[in-house]
């Protein structure tokens, strides 16, 4: 079986199944064939439905795991997101379907490579790399409408929460007692609002367990 049927065979059976998910998103992930953005030697396991380890506590996040993240922040056509880690590029080529322009920071110049070769071979225009440490996030290119951080945190950093604009929204999954769930945040003139939006599973990443944190 060819990856086009591969791709198709993933979205019918983890992607469409997800509640609230609509045609156009559906139609994004045929668009984009998960395995050309797989490392080689782990291109077999493209379409399988758990989060695979890569390296360092790094992990690609599961097919309906992207889905649920990229539905939930519901981006416009005219908005500019960042993305703090990029694994592959994946959730990045994802986005730029929906956004104008798709900021990602990572540290770890493998996976950089990584990402910026698959963006290319997709002839994916709109998305930029930034090679950083992932908790600086992109101060230079903010504030932006809509941030996501790319694996688990345990606290939301301020200085994250400042490169977002008034009426922006950020998507994290916050680590509690070794449950994760993913929340949105929305920054409305001097307030910060939450909401939960459904549990999952990814591993912290370095440097996301910080004392200098928003109360709330």
């Amino acid at each position: 079986m060819n990856s086009n049927n591969l791709n198709k065979n993933m979205i019918d059976g983890q992607i469409k199944p997800i509640n609230g998910m609509t045609q156009n998103l559906i139609s994004t992930f045929n668009k984009v064939d998960r395995v050309s953005f797989m490392p080689n030697e782990l291109k077999n396991e493209s379409y399988i439905e758990k989060n695979i380890i890569i390296k360092d506590g790094r992990v690609i996040p599961n097919p309906a795991l992207i889905a649920k993240i990229i539905m939930h922040i519901e981006l416009e056509d005219h908005e500019n997101v960042l993305l703090l880690g990029s694994t592959t590029g994946y959730l990045a080529a994802l986005l730029s379907f929906h956004a104008q322009t798709v900021i990602v920071v990572e540290e770890d110049k493998e996976l950089l490579q990584l990402s910026e070769n698959s963006i290319k071979e997709n002839n994916i225009n709109n998305v930029v790399f930034f090679n950083n440490e992932i908790t600086k996030g992109c101060v230079n290119q903010s504030p932006f409408n809509v941030i996501i951080i790319e694996g688990g945190i345990e606290e939301i950093p301020n200085n994250i929460l400042d490169q977002l604009e008034i009426g922006g929204r950020m998507l994290v999954i916050i680590s509690k007692n070794d449950v994760c769930t993913a929340e949105i945040i929305k920054k409305k003139e001097s307030n910060i609002y939450f909401n939960k939006l459904f549990n999952c599973s990814l591993p912290i990443l370095n440097g996301f367990k910080l004392k200098n944190t928003f109360s709330f």
